[in-house]
C-alpha cells in the first residue's frame, strides 16, 4: 500500500512538471518553413543545419510578407472569396475563376501585384540558395523528380 501511494504521488509531481513545460512548447511560434526538401533528397549534417539558418532567416520573411498580402482585403471580402473559392472547387472549376468573381478595387489589385512580387523575388532567392547547397546528384535527382511531374 505504502508503496503505491509513493508510486502514485510521483506520478502526480511528474505530470505537474511536465504539463506547464509542454504547454510552454505550444505557445512557442513556429517559424514559417521557407526551404521544403523534397523527398528522395538526402541532406548530409552540414547542409541540414544550413537548411535550417535558411528557414530562420526567410521564415519570417514570408510570414511578414503573407501577412501583408493577406492584409489587402476586407473581411467581406475575404468571406465573399471563400465562398467563391468552395462554389468553383465543387464545379470544377479554378481558382482565377473564383478570384474574379470578388470584387477588388484597382488599388488592391496594385498591391496584390507589389505583393506577388515581392514574394517571387523572396522565393527565387530562397530557391537560389537552396540550390547553392546542394550536390551536383542531388540536383540531378531534383530535376528528375521534376520531370516525373
Amino acid at each position: 500500500m505504502k508503496k503505491t501511494l509513493t508510486l502514485l504521488t510521483a506520478c502526480v509531481l511528474a505530470v505537474s512538471f511536465v504539463t506547464p513545460a509542454m504547454a510552454a512548447d505550444k505557445k512557442k511560434k513556429k517559424v514559417r518553413t521557407a526551404v521544403k526538401v523534397p523527398m528522395g533528397i538526402e541532406l548530409t549534417a552540414d547542409q541540414k543545419t544550413k537548411v535550417e539558418a535558411l528557414n530562420k532567416e526567410f521564415g519570417p520573411k514570408l510570414a511578414e510578407c503573407k501577412a501583408k498580402a493577406n492584409s489587402i482585403f476586407t473581411a467581406d471580402q475575404k468571406k465573399a472569396r471563400a465562398k467563391a473559392l468552395n462554389k468553383a472547387k465543387a464545379d470544377g472549376k479554378n481558382k482565377k475563376e473564383a478570384n474574379a468573381a470578388v470584387a477588388i478595387t484597382d488599388d488592391q489589385k496594385a498591391q496584390q501585384t507589389e505583393y506577388k512580387k515581392a514574394m517571387g523575388a523572396l522565393n527565387k532567392e530562397i530557391r537560389t540558395q537552396f540550390a547553392a547547397l546542394l550536390t551536383d546528384e542531388q540536383k540531378a535527382k531534383l530535376k528528375s523528380a521534376k520531370k516525373k511531374k
